[in-house]
């Protein structure tokens, strides 16, 4: 998984050009929203304009959920290797077998004291970190999505309400007036740009949402080995979590303070957001499983095996 460094510039980037893309965004509203308050359609420019920007927002916007979707395969994918790393802690290495041969007592000790520096509690908590900035960005941008679209589309309501209104303004007036077919198209038009605004406005909100799905989902996953791997091998005593440390995360970690956060229903959940988020981005979905480690062909266990067991020699 990228350093911290790596991670952390890599999100002051998104963050830059989110931003950047919503004051892009910001004319195309104002001109739909002003077309809205006063009942007239902009020039037949206007309405190119109109167009030509929602075209080139996309490709940006694209590439802007790709770069997320690879950071939240990739905190899933360091999840993973986490999990199995807990599985196999009972596996002895080859020296460890080889100290069994003289004493199996010895050979537990080393084991022990293995786990315990293998993988400590403070890179999981630099894992939680990552996922509590990750789901502070996407709800940040889904937030604005949403204010955006209920602005859209009560200003889309509020212009097909002034539809006849519209349609008279242009069929009359001095030289300037159309026929009655020439009116009904170009309104037809605008609503046309004006749905096609909103529709990616709900695009967007969609991606935002799976996105926002599986990193909640893997962050639960995350809790729970957290919780697992303190009660298995604690390492500066009782290791704890404040809800304020994470601010993004904070109800879910509430949870787990509380002991109410727990496995039964969250490997199906798993499942079904991890299906999703695949769909929605194939490639990066797939370059993480194609770079993840095999450690262990163990499965997750729950916290119910928290507890250390030795190799029985």
């Amino acid at each position: 998984m990228a350093g911290h460094q790596d991670f952390d510039g890599e999100i002051r980037r998104i963050g830059g050009a989110l931003n950047v893309l919503r004051e892009a965004l910001a004319p195309v509203a104002a001109a739909l929203a002003r077309v809205a308050s006063e009942a007239a359609l902009p020039e037949e420019e206007g309405l190119a304009a109109v167009g030509d920007h929602l075209k080139s927002e996309a490709p940006d916007r694209h590439a802007l959920e790709a770069s997320i979707a690879r950071l939240t395969a990739g905190l899933s994918a360091a999840i993973e290797e986490g999990k199995r790393e807990f599985d196999a802690r009972e596996v002895p290495t080859r020296f460890e077998k080889l100290i069994g041969l003289v004493s199996g007592a010895a050979m537990r000790r080393r084991q022990r004291a293995r786990w315990r520096n293998r993988v400590p509690a403070d890179h999981l908590a630099e894992l939680l970190r990552r996922a509590d900035v990750l789901v502070g960005l996407v709800r940040a941008e889904c937030t604005s999505l949403l204010a955006e679209r209920r602005e859209g589309e009560n200003d889309l309501v509020a212009f097909i309400d002034h539809r006849p209104e519209i349609l008279e303004k242009l069929r009359g007036g001095a030289g300037a007036a159309m026929s009655g077919v020439e009116a009904v198209r170009q309104t037809e038009r605008f609503v046309e740009l004006f749905q096609a605004f909103v529709d990616r406005l709900n695009a967007n909100i969609g991606t935002c949402n799976v996105l926002l799905h599986k990193l909640m989902a893997d962050t639960e996953d995350l809790l729970i080995l957290y919780r697992v791997v303190s009660e298995a091998a604690p390492r500066h005593g009782s290791e704890t979590m404040e809800p304020d440390a994470f601010p993004h995360l904070a109800s879910a970690v509430g949870r787990m303070a509380r002991g109410m956060l727990t496995v039964h229903g969250l490997e199906r959940r798993l499942m079904r957001v991890s299906q999703a988020f695949a769909e929605r981005f194939p490639k990066e979905a797939a370059e993480a499983a194609a770079t993840e480690p095999r450690l262990s062909n163990a499965g997750w266990r729950p916290p119910a095996f928290a507890g250390f067991r030795p190799v029985r020699s």
